[in-house]
């Protein structure tokens, strides 16, 4: 197993494929240099990323490269066809429910961040389709570093940063070397997000809504969830309940799942400016989803969000 090759791992099933291209954008990201075209693409569908990581109090460029130097291989998929020039590459990374679309022009000296968006055509995104597999699934990673080795075999365990939207995790797991690359175990990192999301919505359920948890479908693949669903802020919590929302597979954990959104829009506190900055930012995100009626869903949730806040001013008032 020392002598490992690329072709040995596609002969195994294991795609290599991306390798090389993760490998370049993962070092462009790195670079001082790089910057972000921060101006509005003729579709004026490219900065809504943007507006939610701003509202997530992080400099964009600072994530976006940061979130690029964490890229993986099998998460990515080639775009040829959008490279219109020689220095361009683009990809898409796969592994939410809408993917993210990424272009970079890699022109040395003049290297710009030109597309970090969800991917769509004028506002409509397609679902991804949801990559169901049992058992184990092994995947080529870059690792940040080797924590241990078995003396004498092709066996390491080695640290790696993980990331999914605006959650970084530092994993260690266990693979064997092939070249600068370590092939690992799929299953387990997706295992990690996935419990992760799930124990939140748990979370909100039961500690913050007092709701039966046990109504719902909870998420069993990252192509359920969105890339604004991986933080704890308010955006992200009510994204996450939508995502919730749209997994459900009958009208009872639907009305449930409903019932949880709602009632954790109401329970909100806050101020006339940060309900408009919320409201703003619903609209702009969800200017590119897959989600049908979803201006029913956006439109319910400003409704209830200022439900407490008013009423909470109008007892106010009332006792002045």
């Amino acid at each position: 197993m020392t002598d490992m090759t690329y072709e040995l791992l596609e002969a195994e099933g294991i795609d290599t494929s991306m390798i090389k291209v993760c490998k370049k954008i993962r070092n462009l990201a790195k670079l001082n240099r790089i910057v972000l075209d921060n101006s509005t693409h003729r579709s004026g569908l490219n900065q809504h990323l943007f507006d939610y990581i701003e509202y997530c109090g992080l400099d964009t460029l600072t994530f976006i490269k940061s979130y690029l130097s964490n890229l993986q291989p099998y998460m990515i998929e080639r775009r040829k066809d959008q490279e219109a020039h020689k220095s361009f590459v683009c990809v898409i990374d796969n592994l939410y429910k809408i993917s993210v679309y990424i272009k970079i022009d890699t022109k040395q000296f003049e290297e710009i961040i030109i597309s970090f968006h969800e991917d769509n055509k004028r506002g409509i995104a397609k679902s991804n389709k949801l990559q169901l597999y049992t058992g184990n699934k092994y995947v080529p990673i870059f690792a940040d570093s080797v924590l241990s080795k078995v003396e004498n075999e092709n066996k390491y365990v080695v640290k790696v940063m993980a990331q999914r939207g605006l959650l970084e995790l530092p994993l260690e797991i266990a693979g064997f070397k092939c070249k600068d690359i370590f092939v690992v175990n799929r299953k387990s990192i997706d295992t990690l997000f996935l419990s992760y999301c799930n124990d939140y919505i748990k979370e909100l359920y039961t500690s913050d809504l007092d709701i039966d948890y046990d109504t719902i479908e909870v998420f069993s693949v990252l192509q359920q969830l969105s890339f604004t669903s991986y933080g704890k802020d308010t955006f992200s919590s009510i994204s996450i309940l939508i995502d919730c929302l749209c997994v459900q597979p009958d009208y009872i954990s639907k009305q449930a799942a409903d019932f949880a959104l709602i009632t954790f829009v109401q329970s909100l506190k806050l101020t006339t400016e940060q309900q408009a900055d919320l409201k703003n930012l619903l609209d702009t995100k969800y200017m590119v989803s897959d989600i049908k009626r979803i201006d029913i869903v956006l439109k319910r949730i400003k409704d209830n969000l200022a439900l407490n806040y008013n009423l909470e001013e109008s007892q106010k008032e009332a006792e002045a």
